[in-house]
């Protein structure tokens, strides 16, 4: 055999080889493939309703779980976390501020003081590896069965001021106000006698830090004690160089007495006398750029304030219109607002102080109306776009009032296109000056008036009426109770309500549709209905929603009883039993192109029981443990019993 020839032989065995070794390997990625394509089939088959492995919520591993599992395990952890109530510590004094809400007369103010949107981070949860890329969605089961985690935190909302009543209800005495540096003036004239107090050191809780503290704490479901520190309320100006300004003062008193005055577009004069007896209380000492300067007691000053705003005060006016069937009949026209400025009322009488000048024009500001007349023209309001409805029969006189006034503060309103409506921004400010009345609340063992009732009433039917409409719901949560006034008018049963309480949770409607639409609110008080509708230019559109169900019940749990001071001997004030719910409705979109759009919407609501608070004997022996002579620990009843 030539040496070319078993060369060639050579080769040719190693080729044979080569393709063997090639082919073996191919047979093995293939066969490696197969099975991740099995295994990715059956994960994905077996997490076809359920969140992936390694996902987690508030520190709680919910991978594996169905929605509605991980929905009540979160709600547990969140449940268990607000019954401990919040620990905190002054001064080596510890007590227990407590966070969960149990009742009202009114039920839209049973909210925790810290809130958490479980289903939100569960829905978050669920999307977790599911991102809307065919490809990427496909790895997915696979990918966090074994290599991928998510961690993800729920966001909490505070109710800073309501949380901080709380934390000072505890604390009763440990505030102190303080007093200003402030001007005493002696004598009925002029030369007067002018003297200057030093102010008192006052002392404040620090909140801030605390707030923060709950927030990152809340994150995972389990808040440890708090520390507070109170913190001193520095005096704005030194008695030093508050008896630098003295003079300024005297000159200020011997020019009086001083007169505002406003004289309208009709030609109409208004005057307010401001006398010396005023500046006697009136003058107060502060610092501007750092440099001592005379000013006026804005507190002090109220009376006037109000005598002036409530005779010289114009609203804006929006251009509004009437209907009649589905078309726009009538518009009427805007009107600018005027609003006096009450700091450049202080600055032009202080100026006015130490010169001849003896009357002081009023300074008023234009308010423009959102809507003017020649927009009003062209908004393109044309047609119903849907309605939603709500009744209220059986609420308390107060919670009548607020509904009223929130009917009157939503009418008329009017989104542009791409803007979002928030009831929280459009219903504020929640106070009785803005026209709330209060309803009574147990917090603790106190009986106490809060503001806010019947605010859910109002968002429960703005949410109905932006679903029978269509609309984008940008944010929405269930109320915390099962509670009548919400039920379903289709099959009375709740699951399609919408909560409102400052600051959170709000009531948001995103107009997603490519003209105006207008809210036009209705209260029938003779049939206790509340009917919403939006108004605009269809889009061919058309909203609605099922009727919900019901998925489970959850027992109210036994009766809860408490002694109390804030009752006379033996009068006993009770709430009535809210069983808990888990309810699912869906929401469907059907538009013009022939697309439908479908979301469900998910309610946790707690169970409460009855709790009734029992004036307490102030000559009963208190109760004790046979065999002990302890006092038996009573059962601390959450914030909000409602008063019956």
């Amino acid at each position: 055999m030539t040496e070319p020839t078993e060369k060639k032989r050579r080769l040719t065995e190693a080729h044979k080889k080569a393709i063997g070794v090639t082919f073996f390997c191919i047979t093995i990625l293939g066969v490696m493939i197969l099975l991740i394509i099995s295994a990715n089939i059956a994960l994905a088959k077996t997490f076809e309703n359920r969140m992936y492995r390694n996902v987690s919520v508030a520190g709680i591993p919910i991978g594996g779980m169905s929605k509605d599992r991980a929905t009540q395990t979160l709600q547990d952890a969140y449940n268990h976390m607000i019954a401990g109530g919040l620990i905190v510590e002054l001064y080596n004094e510890t007590k227990t501020v407590d966070l969960a809400p149990a009742g009202a007369t009114d039920p839209d103010l049973v909210y925790p003081l810290i809130d958490s949107d479980i289903q939100g981070a569960v829905e978050a949860a669920y999307k977790t590896g599911r991102t809307g890329d065919t490809l990427a969605d496909y790895f997915g089961p696979l990918w966090f069965s074994t290599f991928g985690q998510r961690l993800i935190s729920p966001t909490i909302t505070v109710a800073e001021t309501k949380l901080a009543d709380s934390i000072r209800s505890v604390f009763p005495d440990a505030e102190s106000s303080g007093a200003p540096t402030n001007f005493v003036v002696e004598g009925t004239k002029a030369p007067y006698v002018i003297t200057v107090s030093p102010a008192v050191s006052g002392a404040t809780l620090d909140l801030s830090a605390a707030f923060e503290k709950i927030k990152r704490d809340a994150r995972d479901f389990s808040i440890s004690p708090v520390d507070l520190a109170l913190s001193e309320r520095a005096a704005v100006i030194s008695q030093a160089e508050a008896e630098s300004l003295i003079a300024n003062a005297e000159k200020a008193l011997e020019g009086g007495p001083y007169t505002l005055s406003f004289t309208n577009e009709y030609k109409q004069r208004f005057t307010f006398p401001v006398t010396v007896e005023n500046l006697k209380t009136w003058l107060l000492p502060t610092k501007t750029n750092n440099r001592p300067a005379l000013t006026l007691d804005t507190e002090a000053m109220k009376p006037l304030f109000d005598d002036i705003h409530a005779k010289l005060d114009i609203s804006a006016h929006d251009a509004v219109f009437e209907t009649d069937g589905n078309r726009v009949t009538k518009f009427e026209p805007s009107r600018e607002g005027l609003r006096v400025d009450d700091d450049a009322l202080i600055r032009s009488l202080v100026a006015a102080f130490g010169s001849d000048l003896r009357e002081v024009s009023l300074s008023v500001m234009v308010t423009e109306p959102e809507i003017t007349t020649a927009e009003s023209n062209t908004l393109g309001i044309k047609e119903v776009l849907g309605t939603g409805v709500s009744k209220y029969s059986g609420s308390p006189a107060n919670r009548r009032k607020n509904i009223q006034h929130g009917v009157d503060k939503l009418y008329g309103i009017i989104v542009a296109p791409g803007e979002t409506l928030s009831l929280i921004e459009e219903l504020g400010p929640f106070t009785a000056e803005d026209g709330y009345f209060p309803e009574l609340v147990i917090k603790g063992d106190e009986i106490k008036p809060e503001i806010g009732g019947g605010l859910c009433q109002i968002g429960t039917t703005t949410f109905r009426a932006a679903m029978n409409s269509g609309l984008d719901i940008a944010e929405r949560r269930n109320h915390s109770l099962v509670v009548t006034y919400y039920n379903d008018l289709a099959n009375g049963k709740p699951g399609t309500d919408a909560t409102i309480y400052d600051p959170a949770p709000d009531l948001k409607i995103h107009n997603d549709t490519a003209t105006n639409i207008v809210l036009l609110t209705q209260n029938d008080t003779s049939t206790s209905t509340l009917s919403f509708s939006f108004w605009g230019t269809s889009d061919g559109r058309e909203g609605s929603y099922t009727p919900p169900i019901v998925l489970n019940w959850i027992g109210a749990g036994e009766k809860v009883t408490k002694e109390t001071d804030s009752l006379p001997a033996g009068v006993t004030k009770c709430q009535a039993a809210h069983p808990g719910a888990n309810t699912i409705f869906t929401y469907n979109i059907s538009r013009a192109d022939g697309t439908v759009t479908t979301r469900d919407f998910p309610s946790t609501y707690r169970a409460l029981p009855t709790i009734c608070l029992v004036g307490k004997d102030p000559n009963a022996p208190p109760p004790v443990v046979a065999g002990t002579t302890d006092p038996v620990p009573l059962d601390v009843i959450p914030e909000g019993v409602p008063v019956e």
